[in-house]
């Protein structure tokens, strides 16, 4: 199995799926993780690399409506202040198996929301687990 990407650095376009699910590997890093993170990675408004990227640790399974609110707060602020126009890329990072989760979908549908809330907009969701990077499209909300 190759896990290894080409690097991504500030300034380079992303311009379409395949990019932003290679950006996602690439900031997965090993894609075998040992705890939940949830990675965001901004772009600006012409969908660049801006260089922007946080790990928030200690995620919980399922988002609670205060989880949701709290990331939902830290993307708008940042995109507000930092990327005005950009987008976010989050990347979820857990252990176990590669196939997409009840508790993956419920942070699709709390990140959703809050983009749609907070008017942000976020360009992707990805889970890495059990060797595998994979996208978490609009209709796996649930």
């Amino acid at each position: 199995m190759n896990l290894t990407t080409t690097p991504f650095r500030p300034g380079d376009k992303v311009a379409d799926d395949g990019e932003r699910l290679a950006l996602a590997t690439f900031l997965a890093g090993g894609v075998l993780p040992r705890e939940r993170i949830l990675t965001l990675a901004w772009l600006d408004a012409d969908d660049r690399v801006t260089g922007i990227a946080v790990p928030v640790r200690e995620v919980p399974q399922h988002p609670s409506d205060d989880d949701a609110a709290r990331f939902g707060g830290v993307i708008a602020s940042v995109t507000q202040q930092s990327v005005p126009g950009g987008s976010v890329v989050a990347i979820l990072e857990r252990p176990g198996e590669q196939s997409v989760t009840a508790a993956d979908r419920a942070w699709n549908t709390a990140l959703r929301a809050q983009a749609a809330q907070r008017d942000f907009r976020l360009h992707g969701l990805f889970v890495a687990a059990g060797g595998a990077v994979r996208p978490i499209a609009m209709d796996d909300a649930g």
